[in-house]
């Protein structure tokens, strides 16, 4: 059975999907939950789309099937083809799909709870790391092994089966099976560190923000990418950064805009969307009053 994309006959997007929100909530998409803290759903669509704008509060792994699909975050641009995959970290993302000639694009996505990642790695602790890092980037790249890649295409059936108890304890231990593999291949060693990260407390409050700045989202959400409570995290903020979180986003979208305006030569409306302003004009009232300039005339001094 064939499913459409998110948007189908997609331009540019203006506003902002929670992605496992709309999986979660859509009757369009083939999904599974097999555990609790684990689904996976099948993804299709058939026109190219251009930059979907959209953030998660799971992280998630990505697997293309069939066509190209390009991932864009603050820092990086990811290109996953056939039997490529990505552990992506919650966060926002502009994505695209490109179906491969006039035909399909798909791909299977895994959203993972902490908590069950967590209990994967102390589970597992032994097999992990001892001394990390917290990995920097929000996307790490996963070599696709053999077994790793029959995983994905033994999972794939199970769309079309009854899913009774027997067959979602099944998947939850083939998931399991799935992490283990990626763990046992030392080129995915940054995804075994992350997973160690995870026993060594709530994420760094600094490399969150660095990479979700862009994002037009309220304090409480900024909070839950960060994994704590609202209070909590404006006090770790203030801890880390000197100042409350409006005011440096305001500060640091300002700095990203100028970046941009240096360095390309996209429409100042378009600059403003990609820093996380409301609109171009907001954006130009914004960097006046930072740098005494109107962004145009700022870009042709």
């Amino acid at each position: 059975m064939l499913f459409s994309g998110l948007l189908n006959q997609c331009t540019y997007i203006t506003s902002m999907i929670q992605l496992n929100e709309f999986f979660r909530s859509s009757g369009k998409f083939p999904k599974i939950e097999a555990v609790p803290g684990f689904r996976f759903v099948e993804y299709r669509s058939y026109e190219t789309s251009a930059r979907n704008r959209v953030w998660v509060d799971r992280n998630f792994i990505v697997f293309v099937l069939e066509g190209r699909k390009e991932i864009h975050t603050a820092e990086e641009t990811y290109k996953l083809s056939y039997n490529r995959a990505l552990f992506l970290r919650r966060g926002g993302y502009l994505m695209s799909e490109i179906p491969k000639g006039r035909g399909v694009f798909q791909s299977l996505l895994f959203f993972i709870d902490d908590a069950f990642l967590e209990q994967l790695a102390r589970q597992h602790a032994a097999l992990l790391p001892r001394t990390v890092r917290e990995p920097k980037h929000a996307g790490i790249p996963i070599r696709v092994t053999a077994p790793i890649s029959q995983f994905y295409y033994t999972a794939l059936p199970y769309f079309n089966l009854p899913l009774n108890e027997a067959r979602r304890r099944a998947l939850g231990l083939k998931f399991e099976e799935l992490l283990l593999t990626l763990i046992a291949e030392p080129a995915n060693r940054h995804f075994a560190a992350f997973l160690s990260s995870l026993l060594q407390g709530k994420p760094n409050i600094r490399s969150v923000m660095e990479q979700n700045f862009f994002l037009r989202l309220p304090m409480e959400a900024f909070a839950r990418l960060a994994q704590r409570s609202l209070s909590a995290f404006k006090r770790d903020f203030r801890a880390a950064y000197g100042m409350p979180p409006g005011q440096w986003l305001r500060q640091r979208r300002l700095q990203h805009a100028r970046l941009l305006l240096k360095t390309t030569d996209s429409p100042v409306s378009e600059i403003a969307r990609e820093s996380g302003f409301e609109n171009a004009s907001h954006f130009s009232q914004a960097f006046r009053e930072q740098f005494g300039r109107s962004p145009s005339a700022w870009r042709g001094r």
